[in-house]
């Protein structure tokens, strides 16, 4: 993964490329990302989802043309970084 985002106040967060994201698919006991507006949330034991799909959202991708739900629900998931 990329460094520390420094310079965004997010301390502490990573900074995923694409690539990177995509290695967190929830497959083979990897944990479960997704990307919405650039904000990384952990998905992993978000139990919805977890079985694989939910209008078309699945780990490791930017699904912020998909998200469909009220944004209060992020407020609810873990943020693990941001996307470059």
């Amino acid at each position: 993964m990329s460094d520390t985002n420094a310079n965004s106040g997010d301390v502490g967060l990573k900074r995923f490329t694409a690539d990177e994201l995509g290695a967190f698919n929830g497959l083979d006991g990897a944990p479960e990302y997704i990307a919405i507006h650039g904000v990384v949330y952990d998905i992993s034991n978000v139990q919805l989802l977890k079985a694989g799909k939910h209008h078309g959202v699945t780990g490791g991708n930017d699904v912020t043309d998909l998200f469909v739900h009220n944004k209060n629900i992020l407020n609810r998931l873990t943020v693990v970084g941001t996307l470059e």
